[in-house]
């Protein structure tokens, strides 16, 4: 699958581009099928801290729906994973805890979100899985 990054309202990384082609390429994601990529970093924990797992979801057509960086929020053991940082490519909007802003208005920290979460991955934190949804 070839991910339509002209079609984004946020500048994105030719390297962000190159990593989500190589996944989706090593787990033979068709081009017709829907896929939620998810990023794990298997030692994280609300406590000891670690690397925050992220979601990307791509339609069938390559165009990425919303890229998602989950964080424990909470005290102890109440600590539960949330949204920490959601950009929304479909509906045009970005979330910070909670917040809602113009999509627009995110571009400043997606940059810096998306050169490190590629430096995270090329050090080999995450351990990643698919959700296909088929020809949604």
């Amino acid at each position: 699958m070839k991910i339509k990054e002209d079609a984004l309202a946020l500048p994105i990384e030719k390297t962000l581009v190159a990593l989500i082609e190589g996944v989706l390429a090593e787990k033979g994601v068709a081009c017709s099928q829907c896929v939620i990529l998810n990023f794990r970093d298997p030692s994280y924990r609300a406590k000891e801290g670690g690397y925050h797992p992220v979601e990307i979801m791509l339609d069938k057509n390559g165009l990425i729906q919303y890229i998602t960086d989950f964080a424990y929020m909470g005290q102890g053991d109440f600590a539960e994973l949330d949204k920490e940082l959601d950009f929304d490519f479909a509906a045009g909007v970005f979330q910070q805890m909670g917040k809602c802003y113009p999509i627009a208005d995110g571009w400043e920290l997606f940059a810096v979100w998306q050169s490190n979460f590629c430096a995270y991955f090329e050090w080999g934190v995450f351990a990643v899985s698919t959700t296909i949804w088929g020809d949604v």
